[in-house]
Order: structure tokens, then sequence, then C-alpha cells
């Protein structure tokens, strides 16, 4: 057994720092491998004032797009810290992470971080490094996976990787966002959360796991669809059905007043103790997955990110179903039309919107804005199938809908600057400001225009919005470091296309004939 095996490993001491609401490390993991995890960070917390700010933020601007915890049970066991209940670390990390994007700057430099970049390139180290180590625990799941193992829950893995993407845009260098959710997806299809409980009756469990599955469905809706068409085509020629799971509803949402324990681990937030609040949130989630099942928003985001970066945001090459082009648009109106009002976005009636307020609303205008993207995307393949303008009843052309779509956008990024939210957006936001920006910055050319004033006015206000989401989303990084770096007038002609009716075959062409990225 000794030759098989080898010596024993010796002991190791307790970590006397880790608070006992984390879990613990696992016991196979060899000395070198703790001291490895210690010296790249991946043991240390927030501090106690600094977490309560993160999960803060957290609950305000990450969980209502990605409600992938047990809040409850995720509070109460920071709040007990008894080692009844456990958290696993590498989910800790994730959250923490993820809320880094909107905390205040000022609770960041309070923590010795000279930026909020720098703090995200540290939190974002502690969750690499426990996805990278702990790999002796793996189990062959699929291919995929035999570099991946980061806890013995693979709910908690799923978690923390879609926390780990949904909330940066990763760099190719980084392994990009395409790598890290492709792992998440074939995880969460092979331990079973895209299929409908045995039960009838959900228990606690149960309601998150559907939470988790509908929001890994929706990244990969907007960011990769072509990704989750190839796990579509598997699934198909295996006679399954790959969407055997029902609409998420408001039954799956633990919808409850918090208790004082809870609430004060997060310093009392509005949120927690408002079930009106928490309905809406609840409300606009539904709708958004609702709208991501008809959406080719990945399309858009794919385009932009290949003429910024030079990259490809996901490289596989099934396409899902062909769809008639004036059918999906059509789909989208209908969505819209049923919008409920809670769901619908709506300017606070106080001058001075309290915190839970300025989520609500932020939330409600990123479904706006994702609406809207939609239809232009939807626009842009109308273009595609049928290679010139096609009438859209009501609305005129396919060019003047297009048109109104990133006239309303950069309506809606107006009042989002006017709040003083813009550092609050989504990733996939810096696409859309790409072309709008792109959009305001051609010459006037007909009397629908807006005049060059304001077209002005609303191509430094997209900027500005723009640069501040730098150090959050690497396309806004790569997009301001090209424009002010060089002059970029190749740049713009691309993206200008885009907002044109050139066929999907002539973009390819201008695409392949121009190496962007770096180069500009």
């Amino acid at each position: 057994m000794h030759q098989l095996l080898g010596p024993k490993a010796p002991d190791r001491a307790p970590l006397d720092n880790t608070p006992r609401y984390v879990s613990e490390l696992p016991t196979s993991l060899e000395v070198s491998d703790l001291d490895y995890l210690e010296s790249k960070g991946a043991m240390c917390l927030p501090t106690a004032p600094f977490r309560k700010q993160l999960l803060k933020s957290y609950i305000l601007w990450v969980h209502p797009q990605v409600p992938v915890l047990d809040l409850d049970g995720f509070l109460r066991s920071i709040a007990a810290n008894d080692g009844k209940t456990r958290i696993s670390l590498l989910l800790f990390h994730a959250v923490m992470f993820a809320a880094s994007a909107f905390v205040d700057i000022s609770h960041i430099q309070n923590e010795g971080y000279l930026s909020r970049q720098v703090a995200r390139d540290v939190l974002f180290r502690r969750v690499k490094v426990r996805i990278n180590q702990i790999s002796t625990l793996s189990v062959l799941l699929f291919t995929v996976l035999l570099e991946l193992n980061c806890e013995d829950d693979p709910i908690s893995t799923v978690q923390a990787l879609l926390l780990l993407v949904h909330w940066n845009d990763l760099p190719q260098s980084e392994k990009g966002a395409s790598h890290w959710i492709g792992i998440c997806l074939s995880l969460a299809i092979s331990i079973g959360l895209h299929r409908n409980p045995d039960s009838s009756v959900l228990t606690s469990e149960q309601k998150t796991r559907r939470r988790i599955w509908w929001s890994v469905h929706n990244h990969t809706r907007l960011t990769m669809d072509n990704l989750l068409s190839v796990v579509r085509m598997k699934e198909d020629r295996e006679d399954r059905n790959l969407f055997d799971i029902s609409m998420v509803a408001l039954s799956d949402f633990q919808l409850h007043i918090f208790p004082p324990e809870s609430r004060a681990v997060v310093d009392d937030c509005e949120v927690l103790r408002d079930v009106e609040y928490q309905k809406t949130q609840a409300v606009v989630f539904i709708e958004k997955t609702k709208l991501c099942q008809l959406s080719r928003f990945s399309s858009i985001l794919n385009r932009v990110q290949k003429i910024v970066c030079g990259e490809d945001i996901g490289n596989a090459q099934a396409h899902s179903k062909p769809r008639s082009a004036q059918g999906e648009i059509e789909e989208h109106r209908r969505w819209q039309l049923q919008l409920p009002v809670s769901a619908s976005h709506q300017c606070p009636m106080d001058l001075a919107p309290t915190d839970c307020e300025r989520s609500i609303y932020l939330h409600q205008l990123w479904l706006r804005l994702l609406y809207l993207g939609s239809l232009y995307a939807a626009c842009c393949h109308e273009t595609e199938v049928l290679g010139g303008s096609l009438a859209v009843p009501g609305q005129g052309s396919r060019s003047a809908l297009a048109e109104k779509c990133l006239l309303d956008i950069t309506d809606a990024f107006d009042e989002i600057d006017c709040l003083e939210l813009s550092e609050q957006l989504p990733c996939p936001t810096s696409a859309l400001l790409v072309l709008a920006l792109g959009y305001h910055r051609q010459p006037s050319q007909a009397s629908t225009r807006i005049n060059t004033r304001q077209g002005s006015r609303s191509l430094h206000k997209c900027w500005k919005i723009l640069r501040k989401l730098k150090e959050s989303s690497y396309l806004a990084a790569r997009m301001a470091t090209a424009v002010e770096g060089a002059s970029c007038d190749e740049l713009w002609q691309l993206i200008s296309a885009i907002n044109s009716p050139l066929t999907n075959t002539s973009l390819a062409n201008h695409l392949t004939q121009t190496s962007w990225g770096l180069t500009c």
C-alpha cells in the first residue's frame, strides 16, 4: 500500500484566520498546493466592513441579473459563523469578484487598492487560482472538464463560473469567457440542471437549481448562442430534448422578509425587507429569460468584438434553426406588448432615489436596452437573409427601424448618465455603446437624421459612458485605447458598416481584409 499510494502527507496546521462560514479545503491537497493557494491570496478574505459593502452591491446590482444564490442561506451562514453551514470558498470569492465592479470606489480605496481595476484583478486571481489548482478531485464528466474541478459540489462550481464571466468579458489571454462558459454549460447539463425536478412541490434547493439553469441559459444566449446550438444538436442526435424544463416562474423565487441577523450582514439593505422590490426583480429576470429565447443579440456582440478586438466571442460554427426575419421582429414586438408594468422601465419619481430604487430602475432599463439591441439584431438578420431593405408594417423600412433602435438606445444611455448609473451597467452594454458611437459619428445625410449639434452631444455622452466602463469591460477598454491611441478612420468605417444595409457577406469581406485588434 505504501508503494502504491506513496508516503502519507504530513499533517498541515489549521488555518486559524479562515472564518467558519467558508468550507474547508479538501484533505487530499498536498502541502505544496496549500502553500501555493496561500501565496496567491486564495485564502485571503475581505475585511468585515469591505465584505459588507461588497455583499450589499451584490444584492443590488448582480443578484437580480443572475439569481444563482440561495441568498437567505448564504447570508445566514455568514451571520452564524458557527461551521454548521458553510459556503464554498470558490463561490465566496466569485461573489466578491462580481460585486467589486459596483461597490463605491471609496470602499476599494479604504482597503488599500489603488483603483477598481487593481481590486478586480486581485479578486479574479483568487477565483482563478482556486479553479486551476484543485484539479486532483476531478470527476471525468466531460473531456473539457479535465483541467477543472473547483469543489466537491458541482453546483458551487457552476455558480462560481457564471459569476466569473457574467460581469467581466475576459480577454483571450486569460482563457476567455467562451472557455469558462463552455465549461459552465457542460457541467450544468451533466448534473441535470436543464431537467424538470421529479416532484411537483419544489424545495428551496430545487428552486435554486432552476434559477441557476436559466441564468446559465440566458448568459449563453446573449453572448455565445452558437455554443448553445452545438449542445442542442448533440442532444437532438441522442433523441433528447435539451430544454426539458419549464419556463422560470415567480414560484421559483423565495420572496420574504429576511430575518434581522441576515440583514445585519449587509447593513440592513432595503431589498431584504421589501417583498415588492424582490418581486419586481424576479419579474424582470423572468421577462429577460423570455426575451433571451428570441434574441440574436450575440450576433451583434460577436461582430463588434471581432471589429474592435480582432477576436470572436464564440467560435462554434453551428447555428440555431433559421426563422423568418420579419417573424423575429414581430415576436419581439409581441414580447414588448405583453411586458408587465413592473418590468417596464420607469424613471424614479423621487429626485433623490434610494439605492434600491436606482437598482430597480437600472435593471428595468437594461431590459429595455436588451430589447432594443435584440430588435436591432433582428433587423440586421433581415438584411442578411434578404440582402436588402424590407418593409416592416407600421415602421417603414428595415433601415428606419434599425435607426430608431439606435436613437432609442442613445436616449436610454442619456437617462442612465443623468442618474449616474453608467458604471452599474452589464458588460454587453459596451457593444451597444460602440454601435451608438458609430451611428452618431456619421455625418448627417437625410432630413430624418438628428441635427449635428444633438448628434455631437449624443456622441460625447456615449463616449463618456464607454470610458467609465473601461475598468470592468475588456471591450470598452480596447475601444477606448484604439480611439485614443491613433487615427482610426478604418475602424469607424467597419463599425458604421454594421449600421448600414450591408449583407453579412460584404461585412465579412471587410473583416477578412482588415486586421484590427492591437494594430490600431
